[in-house]
């Protein structure tokens, strides 16, 4: 895709056999655009959506196909997290399925939403803006697009977001050295480690409440040697709030 950024006409090969439609540069792609639809008018439209000369009818079409997979999938996922906790379920049958399927509904919504509407984005600004405007930015963009169907899960999605940050900053990283904005350094992985680790350490001290999760807040703990004192802690906490 990085090839595409100046967003070429494409020219069908259907429609002209005799003339070689791909420059040389692009020629790899040509097993999928040769046999593309002849009313495609955007290159990339030919590689993203070769069958389907509509672009708004493909994404249609995507979210009919995609949200039923993820949605069984999240189903499954789901109910195998929630097994440990099967005494809610027996206890509050109806108030824990309804959770559970709100769980399953709004994080379908939220993939289904952010993939789809980041490739969309391609075609969308294909449509709205001049082939030369804002080459490299929209995609850029289009991922902005894409991550604001995290509003679907801003209450219960905290791990989600966690970890496409840690990537977000892995991938800006990646760019920066390939680029040569800046250079990687030997054992920069085991820095960026004990950094982390200091900084939750500090975190921690500060108010130990602050490190969500208790099976992580009890490694803290435990590398800190308070396993055995944070323990007796929570104890004393559960019964004070029973």
């Amino acid at each position: 895709m990085p090839q595409l950024i100046d967003f070429r006409p494409f020219i069908s090969p259907i429609l002209f056999p005799n003339i070689q439609t791909l420059p040389s540069t692009l020629t790899s792609i040509s097993p999928i655009t040769s046999a593309a639809h002849p009313l495609i008018g955007s290159l990339s439209c030919a590689l993203l959506h070769p069958a389907d000369p509509s672009c708004l009818r493909t994404y249609v079409t995507y979210w009919i196909r995609a949200f039923p997979r993820l949605a069984r999938f999240f189903t499954i996922v789901f109910t195998i997290i929630s097994i440990p906790r099967y005494k809610s379920f027996y206890n509050k049958p109806l108030t824990s399925l309804d959770k559970l399927g709100r769980t399953v509904l709004k994080m379908s919504v939220f993939f289904a939403g952010a993939v789809g509407t980041s490739w969309g984005s391609i075609c969308l600004f294909q449509q709205l803006l001049p082939r030369n405007a804002l080459p490299t930015q929209r995609f850029f963009l289009g991922g902005f697009l894409g991550g604001l169907w995290a509003f679907f899960v801003k209450d219960s999605g905290r791990s989600d977001f966690l970890y496409c940050f840690r990537l977000s900053v892995e991938s800006a990283w990646k760019v920066g050295v390939k680029r040569g904005l800046w250079k990687g350094f030997k054992g920069g992985d085991v820095w960026l480690f004990v950094v982390s680790l200091a900084i939750v350490n500090m975190v921690y001290t500060k108010d130990a409440e602050a490190v969500k999760g208790g099976l992580f807040r009890r490694a803290v703990a435990g590398l800190r040697g308070e396993s055995a004192a944070l323990g007796q802690r929570e104890k004393t906490d559960g019964d004070v709030n029973k």
